[in-house]
Formats: structure tokens, sequence, C-alpha cells
């Protein structure tokens, strides 16, 4: 990228002047607007010469006496540093390539792509050692099993990635804000349940939004006001307690009702995705369980399976 960039001599831009918050220097600056306007244009180059002899002087006297101060730099450039830095654009190509999820065709492809992501999530989590702590409706591809070892999905963008068990790497929470876990939201310690919650938000996002614009509405029309909205504005704190609601019984019952009619054969799976995330009872139950993780992965991969079985 840098091929032929080669530069002899650095370069003065025009207005490159320095600033500093320094009374005499603003002094400087208005006595020079006044004494300009009372010389005529015969001794206008004259005094300019004298005027800029001065100023550079008052210049380098200003830098002194602020860059003797604990050595601290008065502006983002410092007199004898380049004014560039020397940067490297890098790119990472992965494969397999894929199309985003939310260009899903068919609700088997929609299917299909999410349960093959959380197949490739569950062997960076058990066999990489890895967790993700991303998962978005960006970060879930849509592949060709000719050319992606049978899998017809994928997970991509490691940016937020980290090794188990290495502790809190992160400042703030990681995530999607629309997608992201209940208890991520409350500042809870990231885990692999997590990111299998925030699969099942996706999935609701697809079939109650997404879905719409992508064909499967018919004549139908889509809310006004969708409730997922709430899911993308306002404090982390509120978006978790709105997450909370949707996930009771009743809650998601209401969001299922968002979904075009042709998206209803997906209800059925969302049901029991949240039994296996949040329990068995109207309400719901957050937290990780202690112990092996397929005891989450496998009844997920499974809910997917019998509901792909069934299109």
């Amino acid at each position: 990228m840098r091929e032929g960039l080669q530069f002899s001599a650095a370069h003065r831009f025009r207005g490159d002047d320095v600033h500093f918050d320094d009374p005499s220097t603003t002094t400087s600056t208005s006595s020079k607007r006044k004494s300009s306007s009372d010389h005529t244009s015969d001794d206008a180059s004259a005094s300019k010469r004298r005027r800029s002899t001065g100023q550079k002087s008052k210049l380098a006297t200003v830098l002194n006496d602020q860059l003797s101060i604990g050595n601290t730099k008065p502006s983002l450039y410092t007199p004898g540093e380049d004014l560039w830095e020397n940067r490297i654009y890098s790119c990472l190509v992965v494969s397999p390539a894929g199309r985003v999820i939310s260009e899903f065709r068919s609700l088997k492809e929609l299917l299909e792509s999410e349960r093959d992501a959380i197949k490739a999530h569950q062997s960076l989590y058990v066999k990489g050692k890895i967790l993700h702590r991303d998962i978005s409706s960006n970060n879930i591809i849509i592949t060709n099993p000719e050319t992606a070892n049978g899998f017809k999905g994928m997970l991509i963008d490691l940016d937020l990635a980290k090794v188990r068990d290495s502790g809190p790497s992160a400042r703030h929470q990681t995530g999607t804000m629309q997608f992201m876990a209940v208890e991520v939201l409350r500042k809870t310690d990231h885990t692999y349940r997590h990111d299998l919650e925030s699969f099942f938000y996706v999935l609701l996002w697809m079939c109650a939004r997404q879905a719409w614009s992508n064909g499967f509405a018919g004549e139908e029309k889509p809310p006004k006001d969708s409730l997922l909205r709430k899911w993308e504005i306002g404090s982390f704190k509120d978006i978790a307690r709105v997450k909370a609601g949707d996930m009771t019984v009743n809650g998601l019952e209401y969001i299922m009702g968002e979904f075009p009619k042709a998206m209803d054969v997906v209800k059925p799976l969302c049901f029991g995705l949240r039994t296996i995330l949040f329990g068995d009872t109207a309400r719901r139950v957050l937290g990780t369980p202690a112990g092996d993780p397929d005891q989450l992965y496998t009844p997920t991969i499974a809910a997917y399976d019998e509901a792909i079985s069934k299109l």
C-alpha cells in the first residue's frame, strides 16, 4: 500500500500554526491585526519581516517554557517530531465467504445457517477454548456447504472474543446492543450461555423484523411500532428490564405476535429455545448452569434439527 510513497522532505501545510492557551500569544495576535492596518503598502513588507522575527522568538520562548514544565507536551505536535505516523494498513481475509444471515431467502436457510453457526460456536468454545461474545446478525453468515466443509452457516468476527477462564478482558459490556443477553446488560461476566441467548435474539429479530423486508409478508403490513425497538434504544439498564419482561411466556407471545404469518412455523422452536435458556416456568430463570456446556448446546441444536425437519 505504501509503495512509491517516498518523501524527501517534510511538507509545510498552510495554516499549520501552533496555538497555545497563553495570554501573551493572544495579545501578540491581536496587536498584529491592529498594526497591519496602520502601515501603508510601501513599508508593509519590512514591517512584516520585523513582526515575523519577533513572533518566532516569542513562539520559541513559549515552547521552551511549556516544554520545561514536567516535560509535558503542550499539544499533539512537538517541534522536532515527525508530522506523520508510520502505520500499516491490514485486513483479515477469512474462509469460507458467505452472506450475512439477514439476507436469508427461505426459512430453511435461516434455521440451518443459525444452527450451524451455533455448532461453530460450540466447537470454538469447547475445543478452541475461546468465547465469541459478539453474536449478532452481522456475525452469522450463510455459507455454501460444498465449500464450507458441509456447514450452511458460520460464525465470524472475533474482535471481542476472549480465551476461556482468562478473567475479564473488557472494561465494559461486550456485544451488539439489541442482541446482548440480559445479564450482560447488567454487567455480569460473559459466559457461553449468554452467547446462546444472543443467538435466540437474532432468530427473533430475523422473524419479527427482517422477514418483513425479505419477502415473507405477502400482503401483510408490518407493525408501526415494533416492540423490538426497545431492544436498541435507552440505557443498558432499561434494555435489560425490557428484555427480561419479553422473555416471560407472555412477553415472548407478544414478540411473536409481530411475526408475519409465514414465520408462524418457527414459533414452536422459539418456545423451545426459551425453555432451554430461561427454564420451563411462566416467568424466567437467569444464570449459567454449572457443569458441561453441552447441557445447553445439545438441546439447542436438537431443537433446530427438529424444526428444520418439519419444514
